[in-house]
């Protein structure tokens, strides 16, 4: 195996990953009596700094697989903190999301024009 492989193969890991990390958070369990659509008041998600943060945890594991030394598959030092940071970013992103749709969901909500 190539090391072009080799870092596909890793990415590859490193997206299914997250995205089960995602999912499992995600598709937890719901409470009885808890509603599959959003609650009225759930609009655009609230500004957030997490995209930025996942980007730089993708950053440093681009940079741990292109500046490796030949007889390692990845430099440590930038691909394992990259990763932490994706996955922190992505669940942290996930948990703000349920949050908000909780909150929504406990407070009245007024449709008032400009919502």
């Amino acid at each position: 195996m190539s090391d072009t492989q080799l870092g596909y193969l890793i990415l590859g890991v490193g997206i299914l990953f997250v995205l089960g990390l995602v999912f499992a958070i995600s598709s937890r369990v719901p409470a009885a009596g808890s509603r599959a659509a959003p609650p009225p008041g759930v609009h655009l998600p609230s500004p957030s700094l997490l995209p930025v943060v996942m980007s730089v945890g993708a950053g440093l594991l681009g940079a741990g697989l292109a500046f490796k030394p030949d007889s390692q598959i990845m430099n440590w030092f930038l691909g394992v903190p990259g990763l932490l940071v994706i996955a922190y970013g992505a669940v942290s992103w996930v948990r703000a999301a349920g949050h908000e749709w909780r909150e929504t969901e406990q407070r009245p909500h007024d449709d008032a024009k400009g919502h």
